[in-house]
């Protein structure tokens, strides 16, 4: 990096890593939003709450994938492709099954996140969490 990018980066407190990691938090913010949004919508019109979910996750999948290319990852996102949605699903999907197994065996082996399952959950959501942006950077955008 150039000197005068290093002064730049220094004066605002910012890296480029940090950016990039703040626009995933965001884009999984606003794919909560989607999913939430789309699944109390479809509840609402009355279908069944496991259709639902499908739906709503598949909504906020495509939402998610949208926003993460234009922005978290738009310096290393190629043109459109149905073979980068592809990848971006497979790592998304592989990442909710680390959240759902680690969630599982912690209340399973575990008085406390029993009694207390948003630990659980916490704990599910930041491991997925890693493992989703180191995938992307790495399988679903890499250069």
């Amino acid at each position: 990096m150039p000197l005068s990018n290093r002064s730049a980066v220094r004066a605002s407190g910012s890296t480029p890593g940090r950016r990039r990691l703040i626009s995933f938090a965001i884009a999984g913010t606003l794919g909560f939003m989607v999913d939430a949004g789309v699944l109390t919508g479809l509840l609402h019109l009355g279908s069944d709450r496991r259709l639902a979910r499908l739906a709503s996750f598949a909504c906020a999948l495509v939402a998610t994938w949208l926003i993460n290319r234009s922005t978290t990852f738009a310096d290393r996102a190629g043109a459109l492709s149905l073979a980068e949605f592809i990848r971006y699903a497979g790592a998304s999907s592989g990442a909710a099954v680390v959240n759902l197994g680690v969630y599982l065996a912690l209340t399973s082996g575990c008085d406390v996140f029993r009694r207390e399952p948003v630990i659980a959950i916490a704990a599910a959501t930041g491991l997925s969490m890693s493992l989703n942006f180191w995938s992307y950077l790495r399988l679903v955008f890499a250069r």
